[in-house]
């Protein structure tokens, strides 16, 4: 066995030195990742939700990094600017100045485990070099296309319809539709389709939809999530196939018909829901109404209502609402939406006008509503 003296081991600290020395600060320098890119992690939001935060570095060319914060589930937060971003190679802290946020972790195996930190809470978070899921061929096929179906809560009944292609970066997008309001094509966010199971977000308004389900042959059974639903959300089955509003022939004389025949708008002031938390919100909005009373392709008499932006409002690209009944006796005039929200109009038909009342349980009580033949 050799036998260390104390002048040997100092000859080789020395001899460890000078090969140290000139290549350390290459070493470092190669040793230190590169946070460039987008990095994802799951933000424990309760027991049940998790939110998904994606923060994209960029490096300036004076070695700097800067950064914005996206989340996929929540379309409200994009390109949302970070602050005081700072790297060593090992640790990183960054600040969200619109959340109040700020993120502080370190690097270990390939992520960066850290915690959240806002006013009141810190929660766990570790951050992962994000990889975009490969949609393969025989998946895109499964998925693509029109699916159809129909969401249930209580009386109302309301149809959906998602159409979905892979794009030519090989990513799964969608688009969600209300056929029946006219509601179309509003895109989806964090579409994602893996092992059968598809899930995905939309923002309708100041309404965001989550929708997960599971491919089995030509149908999808998921659940839809949304305020105002219930927690666990409401099932709804999703068949292939494009859904089409078909308006059903009113029962309506020659008589009647010719006195309504043609566009008919109006506004509307609807109440708003209590604002709790903003009690500065406005109580009411204007909406403009309009009716159509036209005939389809067999020459039969059929009817729609779109509600759709303040006055002055142009006539809808799309017909909304279907009629479903319509009566007319002694120039009294009676219509129902019963599908989409259960609507109901009543009214005094005059000439060109049609005076009456706007009834919708969800509103909780009667609204006057004045249309005028355009």
């Amino acid at each position: 066995m050799r036998r260390w003296t104390r002048s040997t081991f100092h000859a080789v600290l020395a001899t460890a030195a000078a090969l140290l020395l000139p290549v350390a600060p290459a070493a470092i320098a190669a040793a230190a990742p590169d946070l460039a890119g987008v990095w994802q992690g799951k933000l424990p939001v309760d027991a049940k939700t998790s939110l998904t935060v994606q923060f994209t570095f960029t490096k300036g060319s004076n070695g700097a990094y800067t950064a914005v914060l996206n989340s996929p589930d929540n379309p409200a937060l994009k390109d949302t600017v970070v602050n005081g971003v700072s790297w060593d190679g090992t640790n990183l802290k960054l600040q969200v100045p619109s959340l109040s946020g700020a993120f502080a972790g370190a690097l270990k195996a390939g992520s960066i485990g850290g915690q959240w930190t806002q006013p009141g809470s810190t929660l766990p978070l570790s951050l992962a070099p994000y990889q975009k899921p490969v949609l393969t061929a025989a998946a895109a096929k499964s998925i693509a296309g029109s699916w159809n179906g129909v969401l249930e809560v209580g009386p109302v009944k309301q149809n959906l319809m998602f159409q979905f292609k892979q794009g030519t970066d090989g990513a799964l997008t969608g688009t969600f539709s209300l056929p029946d309001q006219g509601v179309n094509d509003i895109a989806a966010s964090s579409v994602a389709f893996e092992v059968g199971e598809l899930s995905l977000k939309v923002q309708v308004g100041p309404q965001l939809l989550d929708y997960k389900g599971k491919l089995a042959g030509d149908v999808i059974s998921g659940t839809l999530k949304a305020a105002g639903l219930p927690a666990d959300g409401v099932a709804v089955n999703l068949k292939r196939g494009e859904y089409k509003v078909v308006a059903p022939p009113l029962k309506l004389s020659t008589e009647s018909f010719a006195a309504l025949k043609g566009k008919w708008q109006g506004a509307m002031e609807v109440p708003m829901p209590p604002q709790t938390q903003n009690p500065a919100a406005p109580k009411s909005v204007m909406v403009t109404v309009t009716a159509r009373f036209e005939t389809n392709a067999k020459g039969e008499y059929i009817g729609y209502l779109a509600v759709t932006d303040p006055p002055p409002a142009k006539a809808p690209d799309t017909p909304g609402f279907v009629i479903a009944e319509a009566q007319m006796v002694d120039g009294k005039l009676a219509l129902k939406v019963p599908t989409a929200a259960n609507i109901e109009f009543s009214g005094v038909v005059s000439g060109k006008t049609i005076t009456g009342t706007w009834t919708q349980a969800v509103l909780g009580r009667n609204i006057p509503l004045v249309l005028t033949r355009q």
